[in-house]
């Protein structure tokens, strides 16, 4: 009989965290694993993704909702999992109290994707430091602490929380699914694509003004952003300010087939945030042949290669932003040499089958099938 295994998360959106869970969920090998995701959503594009490949979901209402909690608790119940695995800070803190509770068996997971297990920045801040309490108090309900990069366990283990509980298993990406274009010989002016939510740590803001400086400088660039977010409007309208809505292009939610299409027409990639664990849109964009323009913040500077993959620079400066774009969009043959490299590495070494092989490891190990 194959290991059940439960994932919880909280939003069903084209977003990192839910498609590496798609991803784990339709590699996973079903007679080894028997996987269910539960949404503490209303349904959306992942759920409607994971029934069509049969893996079983539910969507369980609005999150925040108390009636969405109780719901979650009845089919913790039903599942009865032997591993159940929670992401972020508010679904992680209810998958393991619910699931002491009403699956004393099943062995928990806290799933990181982010350089925290909450997107606050400032831990030392009141509202960071009333999280981490509550995360080093609840962390014996927790067998497994599940990071995509050690920069985010060491900030655990920096909080009290045992290194005994936490894991390191990057994240993985079937390059097969990201088309490489012949670049070489294209003309015209070099596109910058950005992909991802539209939410603070983030940071598109910068991007946007990274590209007004470029103008300035009479650098000829385009930007083609893509993602949903509560920031969205408000980059909009910083567009407008600067006057650059013939340069930037706002295309919001794309399914993954549309950001392959954005990839694969575009000369850079760019990721400006203040934070990240292991971000799916720059082993995206690396796996499509593009050059990196990021932050050196954590996950970003683990995946990009300073000056062989990429170009990093600190977060939060648009004009050291602008000249890491600038020295790319005016030399073709870099861009050409970097995407190769970062192209090579994601094959190389972050492949999908490899995260999956080590995940599953993990669930046998915790649920002592191995």
């Amino acid at each position: 009989m194959p290991l059940s295994v439960v994932h919880v998360l909280k939003h069903d959106a084209l977003a990192g965290t839910e498609l590496m869970v798609a991803a784990l969920a339709e590699r996973s090998d079903p007679a080894v694993v028997g996987t269910t995701v539960l949404f503490v959503d209303r349904p959306g594009p992942v759920a409607e993704r994971l029934r069509a490949a049969g893996i079983a979901v539910e969507s369980l209402g609005a999150r925040g909702s108390l009636a969405a909690q109780v719901r979650l608790a009845l089919a913790l119940r039903r599942a009865d999992p032997d591993v159940l695995c929670g992401y972020g800070f508010r679904t992680g803190l209810s998958t393991r109290v619910l699931g002491r509770l009403l699956v004393r068996r099943s062995r928990t997971v806290t799933g990181i994707r982010g350089l925290y297990v909450t997107e606050i920045e400032d831990l030392g801040s009141p509202r960071g430091r009333l999280v981490m309490a509550i995360e080093r108090l609840t962390a014996p309900l927790v067998d497994a602490y599940v990071a995509n990069s050690p920069g985010a366990l060491a900030v655990l283990a920096d909080h009290g929380i045992s290194s005994a509980r936490l894991r390191f298993i990057p994240n993985g990406i079937d390059a097969d699914r990201w088309p490489v274009p012949d670049r070489k010989d294209r003309a015209g002016t070099p596109v910058v694509a950005c992909v991802g939510r539209f939410t603070p740590v983030k940071r598109q803001e910068d991007l946007v003004a990274a590209a007004a400086l470029l103008r300035d400088q009479g650098i000829d660039v385009r930007l083609r952003l893509a993602g949903d977010g509560p920031l969205l409007e408000t980059v909009r309208a910083q567009v407008a300010a600067l006057a650059l809505e013939d340069r930037v292009t706002l295309h919001g939610t794309l399914a993954p087939p549309e950001v392959a299409e954005l990839l694969a027409d575009a000369d850079i990639a760019c990721m400006p945030s203040s934070q990240e664990g292991m971000p799916g849109a720059v082993m995206e964009a690396m796996a499509s042949g593009l050059p990196i323009a990021g932050t050196m913040v954590n996950g970003i500077a683990e995946l990009v290669r300073d000056g062989e993959t990429g170009l990093l620079v600190a977060p939060r400066d648009p004009a050291a932003l602008a000249g890491a774009l600038a020295r790319l969009v005016t030399d073709a043959p870099l861009r050409h040499r970097m995407g190769a490299a970062g192209r090579r590495r994601i094959v190389d070494e972050l492949s999908l089958e490899q995260m999956v092989q080590a995940t599953t490891q993990l669930y046998l190990e915790l649920a002592g099938a191995v």
